[in-house]
This record gives structure tokens, sequence and C-alpha cells, in this order.
């Protein structure tokens, strides 16, 4: 099994990638996004649990009908400035998305996969803990990634730049990289570069 790994920043189109990798191996592909994973994590108790256990209570807040979630605004507000609280926050979630990445891992190659695509947007930062036989980092200009945060997430620019300062500068991640996809076109050039990558792959 071929294991790929796509990294990159926030808004460089990671998962519009992927998305178009996908049909071009049919069922001989599977996927991984730590985005979702995160995603998912964020509804656990046992996640919820290990925040408040770290970073207070105030990371929990209760709706009108009593249920509790993570307070992201208080994430984003408290959290994503203060560098010591934001080590906090990653260590509880990368444990977690690193734990799950596994085990899709294996699944994927008890199941004969020909192709495990892993998206890890902070592979550099935690490390570069995860093996893969090919690091593909898709990567766009910083103006691009602030534009499409504001757009697509209806982010301030405050709060975009904020992510953006979070992780590696993009440069930096593209020399560690072993093939750059560069999203800073239009979807036709997305979709051209994805195709000649997997023409090249030539997995059988």
């Amino acid at each position: 099994m071929t294991n790929l790994l796509i990294s990159g920043g926030v808004g460089t189109g990671k998962s519009a990638f992927i998305a178009g990798l996908l049909p071009l191996f049919v069922q001989r592909l599977v996927a991984f996004s730590s985005d979702v994973a995160v995603g998912e994590l964020y509804e656990t108790q046992v996640f919820m649990r290990e925040l408040s256990e770290c970073l207070g209570r105030e990371v929990l807040k209760t709706d009108d009908v009593g249920s509790t979630r993570v307070d992201r605004q208080w994430l984003r507000k408290v959290v994503l400035p203060d560098l010591a609280k934001l080590a906090k926050l990653e260590k509880v979630v990368h444990s977690h998305v690193l734990q799950a990445l596994e085990a899709a891992r294996l699944k994927a190659k008890a199941e004969s996969a020909k192709v495990f695509v892993a998206e890890v947007p902070l592979h550099y930062e935690i490390g570069e803990v995860i093996s893969a036989d090919l690091v593909i980092v898709v990567a766009a200009s910083r103006s691009v990634q602030v534009r499409r945060m504001m757009d697509n997430r209806g982010l301030d620019e405050a709060t975009t730049l904020a992510f953006l300062d979070a992780q590696w500068p993009i440069d930096a991640k593209v020399e560690k990289a072993d093939v750059v996809i560069w999203n800073d076109g239009d979807r036709s050039a997305l979709e051209h570069q994805t195709l000649l990558l997997a023409n090249l792959l030539n997995i059988e």
C-alpha cells in the first residue's frame, strides 16, 4: 500500500485536491482527513473533559437546551493568540488525531487498499512524526489564503492572520515537500496538476 501525506496551510485547498484525487483511483484509495477527525473529536465527552482539565472550565459552554459544547469562539479569542495555551490544546488534539490516523491506516491496509492518503495540515509543526512514501504540500500565496479563509469560513482578518501565524510559513513547507501543488489559480489549474500527479504515480 502506498502512503501519501498531504500537508499545507489553511486556505490552500488541501481538501479540494484530495476530492479531485479520489475518483482517479476509484475504490483503490482510502483517505483520512485530520480536519474531519478533529471535528468529530470536538463532539466527544472524553475530549471535552481533557480540554476542561488543561484549559479550564471556560473552554466549555452550555446552550439553552442544556447541551455542553466546546466554545470555539473562546478558543479563537483566548487560546489562539496565547502560545502556552495553544500548545496545551494542540497536545490533546494531536494525540487523539494521530491515534485515529493510525487506526485508519491499519484498516485500509487490512482491506487491501492500494493508496492511503492522510491529510495532515500540521505535519511539519508536530515534528514529521508520520511516515509516508510521498509528502505532498498544497500551497498558495498568503494573500490567497487570507481571502479564502475570510470568504469560505466567514472569519475576520485578525482571526485569519492569527491562524496563519500559528502555522509554519507556507514557503518553509514547500521547501521540505517531495511534491508541491500550487493552488493560487482556478479549479481547472488544480485539476490539471492533480491528474498529472496521478499519472506520474502510476500506482497499479
